[in-house]
């Protein structure tokens, strides 16, 4: 599997600013950490195609380009005060240098994959981040609302969902492969069993490793799975007392007791063990089959 180190050193070589700020924002991002598994999955997914895929790296870079582009973007909208138990970028820089940073890094990846890809990879990522961005709006405008579990995935699949998609779709294109359209559709249920995880570690998780307090999504009025798989066993005026309010601690326990997390965690399972049994078909799939596994055991 390719090294941390490696993909870190190149995401700050690429970035390579005119200006100063963007390179001190770049850097602070960085610094931040991160599991960079989109890019992983790209490089590893082009690997069971390829023995040569060292031209997939700019793109890799680039898909992790645009996936911290997002998060940048989410603290300004949120009004985010840390990110990965730091303080966020926007509290440092101004939220006006964030967003443009953000841009410069949405930039930067069209520029890679345009020198580096070709105009499919061009086309399946751009499809993504327009799927990305009108899933955020979806969900910013259902923030304080209890939502269905239908609209629960029209949100996660394009915020989540959408960037997998493309990383995977990415990785089997530029291996040679013809099936990059049904990795794109494996890449999206491997989305949503990250963002399942990402939403039940937000009810229970560690505070030290998920870096932000648990019941954040809670405080912010978004509705997630945990709560969404049993709303049914719920008074509604209690919930609507609760959620997003100052009784939302109670709410949180109470949907722990009633197995919100557990439903939640099952249903992760359920979407990349879809993917595992699609992926295990190839040769040389171990390593994508363990890294695929990784996403629902995380505890943070």
């Amino acid at each position: 599997m390719v090294e941390l180190e490696k993909l870190n050193s190149l995401m700050l070589e690429y970035l390579d600013p005119e200006v100063r700020l963007v390179l001190d924002l770049g850097k602070y991002t960085l610094e931040a950490g991160g599991k960079r598994i989109r890019p992983i999955l790209m490089i590893e997914v082009c690997r069971m195609f390829s023995e040569n895929c060292e031209r997939v790296l700019p793109l890799a870079i680039g898909i992790e380009y645009i996936h911290m582009a997002s998060l940048l973007h989410d603290d300004v909208v949120d009004g985010a005060l840390t990110r990965r138990g730091r303080t966020s970028a926007n509290v440092i820089f101004g939220n006006q240098a964030v967003v443009l940073g953000g841009d410069y890094f949405y930039a930067k990846a069209l520029w890679l994959y345009a020198v580096y890809g070709n105009l499919k990879a061009v086309e399946l990522v751009s499809r993504a981040v327009m799927h990305m961005s009108q899933s955020q709006i979806l969900e910013l405008s259902s923030i304080g609302k209890i939502i269905s579990e239908e609209d629960y995935f029209r949100i996660i699949d394009g915020k989540t969902g959408a960037l997998f998609a493309a990383s995977m779709s990415v990785g089997a294109l530029m291996g040679g492969s013809p099936l990059y359209e049904d990795f794109y559709k494996i890449g999206m249920k491997v989305g949503r069993a990250f963002q399942l995880i990402d939403d039940a570690l937000d009810y229970v998780g560690s505070e030290d490793k998920l870096g932000k307090p648990v019941g954040n999504d809670l405080r912010e009025g978004k509705c997630t799975y945990p709560l969404i798989s049993v709303i049914n066993q719920l008074d509604m005026e209690w919930v609507a007392e609760r959620f997003g309010k100052e009784g939302r601690e109670e709410l949180r326990q109470k949907v722990i007791t009633l197995g919100g997390v557990e439903n939640t965690k099952r249903r992760a399972w359920e979407e990349v063990e879809q993917a595992i049994e699609y992926i295990s078909k190839f040769e040389n799939s171990s390593t994508l089959v363990d890294l695929l596994e990784s996403v629902v055991k995380r505890e943070y």
